[in-house]
């Protein structure tokens, strides 16, 4: 076994930072607008009351709205929403229903904005729906004592409605359009990937050619020189003549250098895949990567180095798209007779691992070389992706 050298490269600083995703426009303007709803539903006089359950009512409220804000910055800090748990944003409507019926300001309903803007994301459409009608139903029934009418009411709830369909409209476009720049991001790092394999590929075919003509061509006839010198060399009346003793001597230096030439063009065969995981590891928005590959480590055959190339691109995108990873580090290593790819990542681990089509087209691409492919969990959280192909097949630098 080779003893792979730690050359791990530093994680690459594809993430925002927790005060740039914190203070971004739409959050601000999400924390000003719970700045203004709080100071207008809270009673100064009601939190210094002499009642107690007057008091204790008021700051009850306040509880909830701090609760909810606390929230809702837990939600901002994540990565696009990304990491956002569901419950988080369940919490947020449950709070703000709950401190309208503590404060009875009826501007605390306004806040169901910010919970909308955040549910569209995480939820589907018919259960977004359904929960923003609850919220929305809980605040009628609260409100149903203080109007003279069900007209009147539903007159009062209705710009709330409206306000609420546009944030909801709003985040699910800004959604979608954040998924479209993810995915065309990780398209853009496939090709590159899939071009620098292309052109590794031809580097080799070169380095293989000019090898093979250097060899067959130049040491051919230089052979032939060192043979016809040689015959000279034996000839009494030019065994003694300098020419023929320099020439002689730089006939052997010059094979000597070609044979140094073909060996190391020959040293250099096969694929180098540092360039192609690189590129495969381009900046994703939200998303840190590091790459560990064991120096001069190379793959003999194409479909071999296209093979490992794939596994490290589907699992990339399975730590993205059903992980939501924050953090991926690709190693490539010669461990215990074989080439050993693995990708490790920080994401949420599924309580059932399918084998769907990625991870099926994975280990069929493997089964073909003679190589296997393992999936295991990597407490506390995350999930590791391993292919193997034995040594034998590859190019043992």
């Amino acid at each position: 076994m080779t003893t792979p050298p730690r050359t791990c490269q530093p994680l690459q600083p594809h993430d925002s930072s927790y005060a740039q995703r914190l203070f971004t426009p739409l959050n601000i303007a999400g924390y000003v607008t719970w700045l203004a709803v709080s100071l207008a539903v809270i009673d100064q006089d009601k939190l210094r009351a002499a009642d107690p359950a007057l008091w204790l009512r008021e700051w009850a409220g306040v509880a909830a709205l701090v609760a909810m804000v606390a929230l809702l910055v837990v939600s901002a800090s994540r990565r696009a929403g990304h990491d956002t748990p569901r419950w988080n944003v369940v919490a947020q409507g449950l709070l703000v229903v709950l401190a309208e019926w503590l404060l009875r300001g009826g501007q605390t309903t306004v806040l169901l904005i910010l919970v909308a803007a955040q549910g569209v994301l995480l939820f589907s459409t018919r259960t977004f729906v359904l929960y923003m009608v609850a919220l929305n139903a809980a605040i009628a029934a609260l409100w149903i004592g203080r109007t003279d009418s069900i007209f009147d009411l539903l007159l009062s709830l209705l710009p709330i409605f409206g306000f609420q369909a546009f944030a909801a409209l709003t985040g699910h476009y800004a959604g979608s359009r954040e998924r479209a720049r993810e995915h065309l991001a990780r398209i853009n790092a496939e090709l590159l990937a899939t071009r620098r394999l292309l052109e590794e590929s031809a580097r080799a075919g070169e380095r293989l050619k000019l090898s093979r003509e250097l060899h067959d061509v130049a040491g051919h006839s230089l052979t032939a020189l060192k043979l016809n010198l040689a015959r000279l060399a034996r000839d009494p009346a030019l065994a003694a003549r300098e020419e023929v003793l320099v020439s002689s001597a730089l006939a052997d230096d010059l094979l000597g250098q070609i044979r140094q030439v073909v060996g190391t063009l020959r040293a250099h065969d096969g694929f180098d895949l540092r360039a192609a995981l690189d590129a495969l590891a381009q900046p994703i928005p939200g998303v840190r990567i590091a790459i560990d590959i064991e120096d001069d480590l190379r793959v003999d055959d194409i479909e071999q180095a296209e093979t490992l190339l794939r596994c490290a691109q589907e699992a990339i995108t399975n730590a993205l798209r059903h992980g939501r990873a924050g953090a991926i580090r690709i190693a490539l290593h010669r461990i215990d007779g074989a080439l050993t790819l693995s990708i490790a990542n920080d994401g949420v681990v599924p309580a059932r691992i399918d084998f769907g089509n990625g991870l099926t087209g994975m280990r069929e691409r493997l089964d073909a070389v003679g190589g296997t492919l393992d999936i295991a969990t990597t407490p506390p959280r995350g999930l590791q992706v391993t292919a193997r192909i034995p040594l034998a097949q590859a190019h043992a630098a």
